[in-house]
């Protein structure tokens, strides 16, 4: 098992760049991690659901 990833407030793309307003304590939900370019979050893979017999009818 692997330890997650403690991120802090200097982490953040915002902060680093002079856009974060609020001085939370920890990370707030808007955290993005700090690289050259704004990157959005990654979003789960959508997987098609199996359509039922009954559901078609």
């Amino acid at each position: 098992m692997t330890r997650p990833t403690l991120h802090t407030c200097n982490d953040c793309y915002f902060r680093r760049h002079g856009l974060c307003a609020m001085t939370p304590e920890h990370p707030c939900p808007t955290f993005r991690a700090a690289t050259l370019t704004l990157q959005p979050p990654r979003q789960p893979r959508l997987i098609p659901l199996a359509v039922s017999a009954a559901a078609v009818a």
